[in-house]
């Protein structure tokens, strides 16, 4: 379950998402693994366990062009009202019913073909027990797709820095801690980067804006300006350019032994 309600910092995330060409490089490494993932497959069961609105779910659907009749879906999202958002974008890529965690829909359903979990695990209360539920559910040959950024990526390096000024660590799960919860597990995992572009014009409302989306409720707890300061690095002209990237985890289970 996630820990963090992104419905305080609707709006700076969606500046986020408006930015950056993340989702768009996330489709396309996803849309490249599950490559011919459906041929042969009458029937394919997909969990997006924390789907926000169904906005990148949208985008990965539309290219992978999964036949509308084998396709059933369903949604995992603790802000209610973004899973209703979510449920109501998605209907179109599936004639069957959605449904929702906790529904008895869901819990009938005893494995998934595909899992996906973009950029969710941050949040987790317990990273191992969540990660573990997933695989639980994940069929014997299906995939569990994972999008996390780690130590390496800009984002986390803002994190870093804002925690540190709280003389604490990052409360949050980054990719690094997704690998080694896997690597503890009887799973076949291959990684890959995936790289994407941060770019908006340069003020201090629309840096404040994406350390909102970043620290929430801790921001109020750390030094303003010298947050602030720290997009200096990636100006350029008029604008903060940032270029990172994110690490794509692919899950499968290993044959039992």
């Amino acid at each position: 379950m996630a820990t963090k309600d992104f419905g305080a910092i609707e709006t700076d995330y969606a500046f986020f998402m408006s930015n950056a060409t993340e989702a768009k490089s996330d489709v396309e490494e996803y849309a490249r693994q599950l490559n011919g993932f459906a041929e042969g497959r009458e029937l394919i069961h997909l969990l997006d366990f924390g789907c926000g609105t169904g906005e990148f779910s949208r985008q990965l659907l539309e290219t992978l062009a999964w036949p509308k009749e084998s396709l059933y879906l369903t949604l995992f999202e603790p802000v209610d009202h973004q899973q209703e958002i979510a449920a109501r974008r998605l209907c179109r890529f599936s004639d069957h019913a959605i449904a929702s965690l906790g529904e008895a829909s869901f819990d009938q359903r005893p494995t998934f073909d595909v899992i996906v979990s973009n950029h969710v695990l941050y949040y987790a209360e317990n990273l191992t027990q969540t990660i573990e539920q997933l695989l639980e559910r994940l069929h014997a040959e299906g995939r569990m797709l994972l999008a996390m950024a780690g130590h390496e990526n800009a984002l986390i390096k803002l994190w870093k820095v804002g925690f540190d000024l709280l003389n604490q660590p990052i409360p949050f799960y980054i990719a690094e801690d997704v690998a080694a919860v896997l690597a503890d597990h009887n799973v076949s995992v291959s990684t890959s980067p995936s790289h994407y572009q941060l770019r908006f014009p340069d003020s201090e409302e629309n840096r404040w804006k994406i350390l909102r989306f970043l620290f929430d409720d801790y921001l109020r707890q750390m030094p303003r300006e010298q947050l602030l300061r720290e997009f200096d690095q990636y100006v350029q002209d008029d604008h903060i350019e940032i270029n990172t990237f994110s690490d794509h985890f692919v899950v499968q289970l290993n044959p039992a032994t």
